[in-house]
């Protein structure tokens, strides 16, 4: 831990802008009090403004020196497990969707996931508004984002997707196009 965490600093600096406050505040008497002609108020006055401004010096200088005057922790090096070279990394096999009479077999789920896309016909999923991972399932122009996107007969689609969300995905748009949609993993 080298920084102090997020909610002290945000509670730090709520108090340095009460204090700047305090200090304004503390001004504008010393000002009204000098038109007066009350002087004893306006030097009083003038050590209290002064006192919170070493105050306030005295708590960044403690905050500036953090680091060396408390103990540290030294930091561990994170480590992430190494694959195993004996464990495969997918599961051998295809999903085949079928799209009314139209069979689709592929070896990655985004694979299928696009062609069951195209058999539907991109223009009228457009016309759905889907939306995937909190993005348009397709654009004419790509998304800035995260998003994962793939360029296919003039639109944009999201292939941000897993086999549930893929599932999910095509039997929404399935129903709403009243096309009967399989979706099955055929392991080899």
């Amino acid at each position: 831990m080298k920084k102090l965490p997020e909610t002290i600093s945000n509670q730090f600096i709520e108090l340095f802008l009460t204090l700047d406050k305090a200090m304004d505040d503390l001004k504008m008497t010393s000002a009204e009090a000098c038109l007066i002609g009350d002087f004893p108020q306006v030097t009083t006055i003038n050590a209290s403004c002064q006192k919170l401004q070493a105050f306030k010096a005295d708590i960044k200088a403690t905050l500036n020196n953090f680091d060396s005057n408390y103990k540290v922790w030294p930091e561990q090096k994170i480590s992430f497990p190494q694959k195993s070279k004996c464990r495969p990394l997918k599961k051998h096999g295809f999903y085949r969707i079928k799209v009314g009479d139209k069979i689709i077999e592929e070896t990655t789920i985004v694979e299928a996931f696009v062609k069951a896309l195209q058999v539907f016909g991109l223009d009228r999923i457009a016309s759905l508004n889907k939306t995937l991972t909190a993005a348009p399932l397709l654009t004419k122009t790509p998304t800035n984002g995260y998003q994962r996107v793939r360029h296919c007969d003039g639109w944009y689609i999201v292939i941000h997707v897993n086999r549930v969300s893929a599932v999910k995905v095509l039997e929404e748009i399935g129903k709403d196009l009243n096309i009967p949609v399989n979706f099955e993993f055929i392991a080899r």
